[in-house]
């Protein structure tokens, strides 16, 4: 017992005399790893000195005699308008592109089809209707949509009536959806 006594008094007396050393997070103390770097050697070096203002004649001098003349700054704005005018007329051009319709009907009898083309003229009056026939089959189809969700949002008032009504892709008129609100 007495030597574990004298083990625990020796490592508390051991412990307490040792040096208290505060570690600079700052820039790197070289008091406590004695490590120094400079990194003069690799630093660019760089001369500041402001321009001074030449004097006319030597400007004229350094040009062969003639006066200096600033340039125009360049002026894109006729590059860029023309090429805004191509795309412009581009697109006018354009009539067709890939969208969306709802196909409101498809089907043999012929009462249906008259009753989904008077039902879609009533009560969305906005929307052009397309009919088409292949024997026996009628197809209503209507509106001219360039985005999905255009469709999709009249599809949700229209499938409560029409049950085997379905969004479908085709090639729609630009002009025309451009009118649908």
């Amino acid at each position: 017992m007495r030597q574990v006594m004298l083990f625990f008094l020796f490592s508390s007396l051991l412990f307490s005399c040792a040096r208290n050393i505060t570690s600079n997070n700052g820039g790197g103390s070289s008091e406590v790893t004695g490590y120094e770097e400079s990194l003069a050697a690799v630093r660019p070096k760089v001369d500041y000195q402001e321009k001074a203002e030449k004097p006319e004649e030597v400007l004229k001098e350094e040009l062969n005699g003639q006066a200096y003349v600033p340039e125009e700054p360049k002026n894109e704005n006729a590059k860029i308008d023309r090429v805004l005018s191509d795309m412009a007329r581009h697109n006018s051009s354009i009539s067709d592109l890939p969208g969306y319709r709802l196909q409101v009907y498809a089907g043999n009898d012929r009462g249906g089809f008259e009753q989904a083309k008077s039902y879609i003229l009533q009560h969305f009056p906005e929307l052009e209707i397309y009919e088409s026939y292949s024997q026996p089959t009628y197809r209503i189809k209507v509106g001219d949509f360039l985005k999905k969700m255009d469709a999709e949002r009249y599809y949700s008032s229209i499938v409560s009536r029409f049950s085997s009504a379905k969004v479908i892709m085709d090639n729609v008129d630009v002009q025309k959806s451009l009118k649908i609100n």
